[in-house]
């Protein structure tokens, strides 16, 4: 039983309240309307939006003063919203009736207004009391005045069953929007209570109409159906006869057009589907629990939210739980694990809700460059609701088991599998980021049936291809979880990468000793027909070494011609059949023709990278302090997101400053390492030199002597500048004499190794170790001059970059500056390294 205030708000912003006491049946009014003025405007709403979305990417210098005062503004905006809603009189008095009863208490906020609903009403603040409403025993629900609704569907199974649809129709331009699923996957393992987990494949609005049905056919309908994806407004509606009703999107005033999700079409593309169309979807599934996290920006993104949550709610969804702001993952698997666990234990949708909320206020700290700061994203999740349901059928024993919240906080940072759980599909540490890659892999596979993963060493595409592995194998990506094979040409790890290898490793996983009896033909006959009729998931690990880069040492020899045209068929009989493979290597593969798709794999995204900050330094909390200054920004500026150069150098803040670990990036000095080593390792995976050499070896001598020009670079390098430094007199005999195109051919070529990233136009990014690596082999190949030749070589490029100023000018006086200004951004951190290279002064 729960006591309830109720705020109605008409869309020209008049307000009513009433209360409905728990042993009551009917609300009664209380005072009269009245018309009130909304305290926060649009810049405030925009700030608030800020600092949800934006500040924890980059909380240094001006961005950390502005972040803590939007903070403190939170408490401000919530006393003034609550004085509007509750000013001294009869209203303020039903607020204080509701506090004084030791019932159960909700403020619901009623409107048929998405503009109204959209307001941030979780900012609720009693100016007598330490904490905002929603922290404070009161829940904040959103709803539509009271109508004569159908009662939502009916709760009685036992195991919990959510589909997820993650649809991320823009590709790349989706980047900063993560995947909520991966995580709360993971922490799903935590709680008990059995749940199926269900990715929907594709995201297409057909597909979620067929699989809803089916599981009402099969009696097992889903109780919560999760969009992970963008919400928008469609069409503004036609001109009606009051001109000052028209919706106005900057004013965010007016008639609201119709809410929308959006879908992916099934060839790829965007396709947005009215919310009232979704609602008659949900209803013929009879889902009775929808979690939005659909979103665009700022209050748009709030109203938009609104407009779709009430549409779903008047056709019998019970409740939608919605993110009224970009949420960051960390933030939404810590809320959602909450949430799923009270579900287990039977409570209320409602006190779900709150279950979670209190859970980001109590672990308030978010993950950034700087190390954890506080956070207030507990005003993110926001209820709507049209009846009040529970999950009784859900509800487990519990006794001698621990209290939830010392068994979550176990497990609020995932801890990796132990090897021998998962074996070969175990990470090596934690896994972070990548939702990108995996939407682009979901999207290829379908149609292509082979990717290859290239990038330059240390990108993570191993470990990308793991985790994908194990995504695959958990959601029912493939038929059964032992459907899933992993096979990795390292040099040394198989006598042989033949086919006939690689076929008899996927048949004794599947078949066990039987399929060893089989003669090769019976073999191949096998694995095709299990690969044609099963959804399967194959992975090549490091396929590089069997052909365009293989193993100098001569460990595994590489394939021959005959073998290389054994592999291009069985990828032609993978295309045929119902099962995909993933390929990852340092080069495109190009000799595996237009059968492939090929996806770049390169930095981390910065919330990415930030994340995986925060997982490799908290082991060293001695780190914190040297995590707060600009010149930690500088490092992670250098790193650039590249996995491996953060996992070899950031633990080595434990011993040294920024500033050491940045010089010995540059190359000016030797890069420091852990108790005196100056390597963390000695095998390609596991030393920033050993993975560089083992490409760099594939260059003859003298490309090997002229790129130690690169050493002087930071992050990119052109051609063109190249090209320049090359004319300058006095220059090191390595690098003279190469033109334009000679200097494209050699950088071409590195990029083929897996050394640099093409960018287009000449340009290229550079592996964040590479500079260091590339000094150290100037100066030991050229002990006697390496720093008068260092010295011509600097004094010589910054004659390049001059001309290439005078250039740019040209460019800018032309009517070309959009042109400058991208070059000028490109070569802008080289000019800084140049400036930074002491003891050399101009």
């Amino acid at each position: 039983m729960v006591d309830r205030l109720i705020i109605d708000i008409t869309p020209d912003g008049a307000v009513a309240v009433s209360v409905k006491w728990a042993h009551e049946t009917e609300a009664a009014r209380i005072g009269e309307p009245a018309l009130v003025e909304w305290p926060m405007d649009a810049p405030a709403l925009e700030d608030l939006r800020w600092y949800l979305e934006d500040y924890l990417r980059w909380p240094f210098g001006a961005y950390a003063d502005k972040g803590q005062a939007v903070a403190e503004k939170m408490t401000e905006w919530g006393t003034a919203l609550f004085d509007t809603v509750f000013a001294p009189g009869p209203w303020r008095e039903a607020y204080g009736a509701l506090r004084a009863r030791a019932t159960p208490a909700e403020i619901v906020i009623q409107s048929t207004s998405p503009l109204h609903l959209g307001l941030p009403w979780e900012l609720l603040h009693d100016p007598q009391r330490d904490r905002p409403l929603v922290l404070d025993g009161i829940g904040i629900v959103r709803s539509l005045p009271t109508n004569p609704l159908e009662p939502a569907f009916p709760l009685e199974q036992k195991n919990l069953r959510v589909l997820m649809v993650i649809a991320r129709p823009h590709g790349e331009k989706d980047v900063s929007y993560r995947l909520i699923a991966r995580p709360l996957l993971e922490r799903l393992e935590a709680v008990r209570g059995k749940v199926d987990l269900i990715v929907l494949r594709p995201p297409t609005l057909d597909r979620l109409q067929e699989v809803l049905e089916q599981a009402v056919r099969e009696g097992r309908p889903f109780q919560v159906v999760h969009f992970d994806g963008h919400g928008a407004f469609g069409p503004t509606p036609p001109p009606g006869p009051d001109p000052e009703r028209e919706w106005d999107r900057r004013l965010f005033q007016g008639a609201i057009p119709q809410g929308m999700l959006a879908f992916e079409k099934p060839q790829g593309g965007t396709h947005l589907v009215e919310a009232t169309q979704v609602a008659a979807v949900l209803a013929e599934g009879q889902v009775p629990v929808v979690v939005l996290n659909a979103c665009q920006s700022g209050q748009l993104e709030a109203v938009a939210e609104a407009a779709i949550a009430t549409r779903l709610i008047q056709d019998r969804v019970a409740s939608v739980i919605a993110m009224s702001y970009s949420v960051y993952t960390q933030a939404a698997a810590e809320f959602m694990t909450a949430f799923y666990e009270h579900l287990f234990a039977g409570d209320r949708i409602a006190d779900a809700v709150t279950a979670g909320r209190r859970r980001l206020a109590l672990h308030d700290t978010r993950t950034t460059p700087k190390g954890p700061l506080p956070f207030k994203d507990w005003v993110v999740p926001v209820h709507y609701r049209r009846s009040d349901i529970a999950l009784p059928g859900l509800s487990t024993d519990r006794t001698g088991m621990d209290p939830f919240e010392d068994l979550l906080d176990r497990h609020r940072t995932p801890t990796p599998p132990a090897h021998d759980e998962e074996g070969v599909w175990a990470p090596e540490g934690v896994f972070v980021g990548r939702d990108t890659l995996f939407h682009a892999l979901e999207s290829a596979l379908p149609h292509h049936k082979t990717v290859v993963l290239h990038g330059p060493a240390g990108t993570g595409k191993t470990e990308l291809a793991k985790a994908f592995g194990r995504w695959w194998r958990d959601t029912q990506g493939v038929d059964h979880p032992t459907l899933v094979f992993w096979h990795s040409f390292t040099p040394g790890t198989h006598a042989s990468l033949s086919l006939n290898g690689l076929t008899s490793q996927i048949g004794m996983q599947a078949f066990g000793a039987e399929f060893s009896a089989l003669d090769p033909p019976q073999r191949r006959s096998v694995i095709d027909e299990l690969l044609a009729t099963k959804r399967c998931l194959l992975v090549w690990d490091n396929f590089e070494t069997a052909h365009t880069l293989p193993d100098p040492t001569s460990a595994t020899p590489p394939l021959d011609q005959t073998e290389r045209d054994r592999i291009t068929a069985f990828l032609d009989r993978i295309a045929r059949s119902r099962s995909a493979l993933v390929i990852t290597s340092r080069t495109p593969e190009q000799w595996l023709g237009g059968r492939v798709r090929r996806i770049q794999v390169g930095a981390l995204a910065l919330e990415e990278a930030n994340d995986y900050t925060d997982q490799l330094l908290t082991p060293y909390p001695a780190t914190l302090p040297k995590r707060q200054g600009e010149a930690f920004a500088d490092l992670l500026r250098w790193l650039d997101g590249h996995p491996m150069s953060m996992k070899l150098v950031l633990p080595l803040l434990e011993e040294a400053d920024p500033d050491t670990l940045l010089d010995g990036l540059r190359g000016t000095t030797p890069l420091p390492g852990r108790h005196g080593e100056t390597d963390t390792g000695t095998g390609r995976d596991t030393s920033l030199s050993a993975s560089i050499t083992y490409s760099f070896t594939h260059l003859d001598p003298d490309d090997r002597q002229a790129l130690t020009a690169l050493s002087l670079f930071h992050t990119t390098a052109d051609k063109d500048v190249l090209a320049l430094l090359s004319r300058v007199a006095g220059i090191p005999a390595q690098f003279q004499g190469r033109t334009d195109d000679g200097w494209e051919r050699l950088l071409e070529r590195a990029a083929g190794i897996g050394l640099l990233t093409g960018m287009g136009a000449g340009v290229y990014r550079m592996h964040p170790a590479l500079p260091a690596y590339l000094a150290d082999l100037w100066r030991t190949t050229h002990p006697d001059v390496f720093t008068a030749q260092q010295e011509a070589t600097a004094r010589a490029l910054l004659d390049a970059f001059a001309y290439l100023s005078a250039w740019l000018h040209q460019q800018i006086r032309g009517g070309n500056a959009p042109l400058a200004v991208a070059v000028s951004a490109v070569h802008q951190a080289g000019c800084v390294k140049l400036r930074a290279l002491s003891p050399f002064r101009w």
